[in-house]
Parts: C-alpha cells; sequence; structure tokens
C-alpha cells in the first residue's frame, strides 16, 4: 500500500511539473547599445546566450535599425525582435517566441514606449525622461492611460528603466544621504530625483496606487541597486540606485518570482545598469 501511495504521489509531482513552466524575462538598459562598441557587442551576446533567457526587454537602443535588432536576436535564439523607432534612444524586445499585438506609442514620450503581445503576456517596455520628475509623472500617466484605451489590464508587465526611486528603498536612501549628491546634481545637470528638497517616489508609487506591483520589493526583503555599474570606477554608497523596474498586474502576484539584479563580472562592465531577471511562470494547457 505505501509502495502504491508513493507511485501515486510521483505521477502526481511529475503532472504538476509538467503543466507547469517559467519564462525567464531580462530587462537591461545597454548604455548607448554598447557605445556601438563591436567588441561589447559580442561580449552581450555571449553572456546573453549563457542566461538562456526567453524574453529581453532592451533600454537605449540608440540608432538601431529593425534588421539590427533581428540580427542582434538571432545571434541569441531569439528569432523574434520588434523595436519603437529607428533614430534615437529606442526601446526593443527580442523573444525565443512569436511577438505579436504590437503597439508603439512616440509622441509625448522622451523615449517612447512599446506594448507587445508574448505567449499571451502583454509586456510594456518603457524608458522614462532621465530630466525631469515631472516629465517622469506625466510618461507613467501616459502609459497606464494607453494601457486602459487598449484594454490591457491582465497578464501585464512593465518593465525597463524608469530612473525613478521607490519609497520602499527610502531607508537606505536616508541612511546614505542620497539627497544631497542628487540636489547638487540637479542644480548643475537638471538630471533630478529631487522634488521640493526631498527624494521624489511618485512613479513608482503612481504604479503601485494603479494596482501593479514591483516585483523586487515583493519578493525581496532588502535593498540593492541596478545603477550605476563598475563601468566607471568603483561606487559609492551614496549613489547607489534602483532605477530599473519590472512592475505585473496583480494577477501575475503568484507567477512571477526569483527577481535578480543580475551582477557579474561581465555585467559590471557592460552598460552602466545592471539587468533585471524573474521568472515567470506559465501554465500549460
Amino acid at each position: 500500500m505505501k509502495r502504491i501511495t508513493l507511485f501515486l504521489f510521483f505521477i502526481l509531482a511529475t503532472q504538476l511539473l509538467q503543466a507547469q513552466t517559467a519564462l525567464k524575462i531580462i530587462s537591461y538598459n545597454v548604455y548607448n547599445y554598447f557605445e556601438a562598441e563591436a567588441e561589447r557587442k559580442a561580449r552581450f551576446v555571449e553572456w546573453a546566450e549563457s542566461q538562456q533567457a526567453d524574453v529581453i526587454a532592451y533600454q537605449e537602443l540608440v540608432n538601431i535599425t529593425a534588421a539590427e535588432l533581428q540580427a542582434l536576436g538571432e545571434s541569441i535564439d531569439h528569432p523574434y525582435t520588434a523595436l519603437a523607432k529607428e533614430k534615437g534612444y529606442a526601446v526593443g524586445i527580442s523573444s525565443k517566441y512569436p511577438i505579436t499585438d504590437i503597439k508603439r506609442v512616440i509622441e509625448g514620450m522622451h523615449h517612447g514606449f512599446m506594448a507587445a503581445k508574448i505567449k499571451d503576456f502583454n509586456f510594456v517596455v518603457v524608458h522614462l525622461s532621465p530630466f525631469s520628475h515631472e516629465k517622469r509623472r506625466a510618461e507613467v500617466a501616459t502609459i497606464t492611460d494607453s494601457l486602459e484605451q487598449w484594454s490591457i489590464s491582465k497578464k501585464v508587465l512593465i518593465l525597463g528603466d524608469m530612473n525613478s526611486l521607490a519609497a520602499t528603498d527610502s531607508t537606505t536612501y536616508n541612511r546614505h544621504d542620497r539627497l544631497t549628491p542628487m540636489l547638487s546634481s540637479d542644480s548643475t545637470s537638471n538630471l533630478t530625483n529631487a522634488s521640493n528638497g526631498q527624494l521624489d517616489y511618485e512613479v513608482p508609487a503612481y504604479l503601485i496606487q494603479r494596482g501593479f506591483l514591483d516585483t523586487w520589493s515583493m519578493k525581496v526583503k532588502g535593498f540593492n541597486f541596478s545603477y550605476p555599474t563598475l563601468v566607471f570606477g568603483p561606487v559609492p554608497d551614496a549613489s547607489k540606485e534602483r532605477i530599473d523596474y519590472i512592475f505585473v498586474s496583480p494577477d501575475l502576484q503568484k507567477s512571477a518570482t526569483k527577481p535578480i539584479i543580475v551582477k557579474d563580472a561581465v555585467t559590471d562592465q557592460l552598460s552602466d545598469h545592471y539587468p533585471l531577471s524573474i521568472l515567470l511562470k506559465v501554465p500549460e494547457h
């Protein structure tokens, strides 16, 4: 009897494992498309092949053509690609699986954003303004308004470089006095995450108010930074920020797991941002 019970348990466990797989998803600001350096692009290809991601969302694909992104995708076993625009700073996406229902919004956005469907999930790739917190607030409202207009509310991932701080990290920012260099930067270069003399947390807060979940703070207790890397040298604590995100709609709360800010010898030097990855469970029908 015990053997039969164990056998039945084994069969059930096997069926459950077979009934669910997971997509590995990476979001990566690729630093002016790796500064157009062939050697740096080659290192990315080797790194991406080792990661075996199913989907990669890109930011800072600067002056890249759709054909170039297609070639990049094919080099990492991603035969499907989509690009928001071919001039200036663009977002894009590559995938092992077909990309459908592509929507692009450029007007009124600093870099533009795009939405696309992969395996019944709605990927929204964004790169918000690096300069103005007021602009970022307007952009994130445009994104959520567009999703509402398109009747996209389920199985949504909003991912990319948001150039914005999250209130869940405020204890670390306050301890390391992130505000002082931020105010100095604001006065000299207009690169700001400060508002009325305080750190600005409005963009992530807005998405949370709209029901979206920050996959990092949802799963991880503690701070880690996604910017900057070691590409410009050692990073003081007061400069460390988490500004790259993968937000998901509430229905994906249990499906989105294992958020990682991927730090290794390659990503230390490849871009000025670290990539962010998650696993997304996909039920098999």
